[in-house]
């Protein structure tokens, strides 16, 4: 998902998996134990988590983060 200015970001994104699985960033803040003023401010896109946080607030959802090597059309 994009924001308003065509970019992707991590807080967009989290908002739409939390949407389609039913969380909210007190029950985020909650089972992953990170303050839920971080957890907004990810949400918001003030602030980009690092590796570990990412994963713990998609592994409550049940996802998990994905590396994949794209082909040499699709690189940038």
């Amino acid at each position: 998902m994009k924001t308003k200015k065509g970019k992707l970001t991590v807080g967009t994104e989290l908002k739409a998996i939390m949407e389609k699985e039913g969380f909210s960033g007190y029950r985020i803040s909650k089972e992953t134990g990170i303050d839920e003023t971080y957890v907004s401010k990810i949400l918001h896109n003030r602030i980009n988590p690092g590796y570990l946080i990412l994963k713990r607030i998609l592994e409550v959802m049940g996802y998990q983060i994905c590396f994949k090597k794209i082909s040499k059309g699709e690189r940038r």
